[in-house]
């Protein structure tokens, strides 16, 4: 958003002596609407709300000089997905590391919800961790998400199944090789049966 329509906003109704609520009332629109705009946190206003300002403020639409003259109407389906993606994305937490986790006959344990700007892709997994084999930076009870489409690289923390048994360790190189290392020692990349790259721990503070 052009910065001076808030700011124009802003002028025009302390130079009436109203009040924010005020204008919301007369306008309306919501307060919060009114408020966002002219701390210049909101997006660009739709012609439809700037014009119902302006005439609360009792004042013609060019007023707002750095407003465009061609304005694109947003679609209900732009409007409904912005909508869609002020709600926070839900993840699903596994108790074990699965191969195919996504499969809709593994019922998720619990769920943990994160802001989001964009919809979360289904390859984004939480798993609770079993074992300290990364105190302090990954105790047990802890849940990590990963990220199944992500290639690992080194320095990243990996979630992988070694023989039958899953660990988490951070990814090394050591004489061209990529190995997993932890509290227990390490493990080769090419030993893993499955492995997904962590992206984010979850800290259990109280157990």
């Amino acid at each position: 958003m052009d910065i001076q329509i808030g700011l124009k906003v802003k002028q025009l109704r302390l130079a009436r002596g109203i009040t924010q609520a005020k204008l919301a009332e007369i306008s309306g629109l919501t307060r919060g609407y009114i408020s966002m705009l002219e701390l210049r946190k909101s997006t660009m206003p739709s012609y439809e709300s700037l014009s119902k300002i302006a005439r609360a403020l009792g004042v013609d639409i060019k007023e707002f000089k750095s407003y465009p003259e061609t304005v694109r109407i947003e679609s209900p389906e732009e409007v409904l997905r912005k909508y869609q993606l002020m709600a926070p994305v839900s993840i699903p937490v596994y108790d074990n590391f699965i191969v195919h986790a996504g499969d809709p006959a593994l019922a998720p344990i619990d769920y943990i919800y994160r802001a989001r700007e964009s919809n979360a892709p289904p390859n984004i997994e939480a798993y609770k961790v079993r074992g300290n084999c990364m105190e302090p930076i990954i105790s047990e009870k802890d849940i990590v998400l990963i990220d199944r489409d992500r290639a690992p690289k080194k320095g990243d923390i990996v979630l992988c199944v070694v023989d039958g048994e899953v660990i988490v360790g951070k990814l090394i190189e050591q004489d061209g090789r990529l190995y997993l290392k932890n509290g227990h020692g390490l493990h080769s990349l090419e030993e893993c049966q499955a492995s997904a790259v962590v992206i984010e721990v979850n800290k259990k503070l109280v157990y």
